[in-house]
């Protein structure tokens, strides 16, 4: 694809990541619907294809693309641009959040920067991706009680509340202030199974939490909330439960270490107010 092809994409999908909250509400009504939810992608176009033929042959009500689409894979652009595609064709039906890789320092350490530019040998039109960046929401709230994020909860128990009918364009210097903390926290925070841990500091960085089984339950206590959905880590087995059954990790780039150490892509159906987990094969 040309640049101009693709500046037509970002810009178009720009303009509706734009209209949407940081928070978006979803609903759920008929016991027949179903939403998926999808994991980190990091450039695996194969993971993203067979993804993409389950889709197409199930036709859930939703689909949730949790972040982190770019980075480390060899097809990060050709990722990033059929997600954007699927939400430009249809943008009730598919969402995608913001992850903590797509910022412009995590493209410049893990390689999506610098890919872009070697193709299109101009920096500055990499400030088309920032754009797009910028407008992206940050969790999604199925039925009021399924929380849909990339990292994990944050130490602002309040960061729903404060979420709900924001938009990114329409952000003041006050609410900025108010919830930057909190989204950090929500694309960089990680699941601890330890029941008396509350937060503790991350090996991930300055600012960056494990959370444990006391903060978690205070934390969908407080919110009302059933489940939370979070993507960010990858293991073996392809998806992990955590808290009795309250938070489930998924991670969609199968083989994400390499062939000595695989993993199966996986991704959450939910159906009737349930989570469930799934791998491809």
């Amino acid at each position: 694809m040309t640049f101009t092809e693709i500046l037509n994409i970002l810009r178009l999908a720009r303009n509706i990541f734009q209209n949407e909250n940081l928070l978006i509400n979803l609903n759920l009504d008929n016991s027949e619907k179903e939403v998926y939810v999808i994991g980190d992608i990091h450039g695996n176009l194969k993971s993203l294809r067979k993804i993409i033929e389950i889709i197409n042959k199930d036709n859930p009500k939703y689909i949730i693309f949790l972040g982190d689409i770019v980075d480390r894979g060899i097809k990060q652009l050709e990722c990033l641009i059929l997600v954007l595609i699927l939400k430009i064709l249809n943008p009730t039906k598919y969402y995608l959040l913001k992850g903590n890789h797509e910022t412009f320092e995590m493209n410049q350490a893990y390689g999506f920067y610098y890919e872009f530019i070697d193709k299109f040998k101009d920096q500055d039109k990499f400030k088309e991706i920032l754009l797009l960046y910028q407008v992206l929401p940050i969790c999604v709230l199925i039925n009021n009680s399924i929380l849909c994020l990339h990292g994990g909860i944050p130490e602002d128990i309040d960061i729903i509340k404060k979420l709900k009918g924001i938009n990114p364009l329409k952000l003041d210097e006050n609410a900025i202030n108010s919830i930057n903390k909190g989204i950090y926290q929500i694309l960089w925070n990680d699941p601890k199974e330890v029941d008396n841990l509350d937060f503790s500091n991350s090996f991930r960085g300055p600012g960056i939490k494990f959370f444990g089984k006391v903060a978690f339950d205070r934390f969908i206590e407080y919110n009302n909330l059933n489940f939370v959905i979070r993507a960010h880590e990858c293991f073996a087995e392809g998806y992990k439960w955590f808290f009795n059954g309250k938070l489930l990790s998924i991670f969609s780039s199968a083989n994400y270490r390499g062939y000595f150490a695989p993993n199966p892509a996986s991704y959450a159906i939910i159906k009737n107010n349930i989570v469930e987990a799934r791998n491809i094969e």
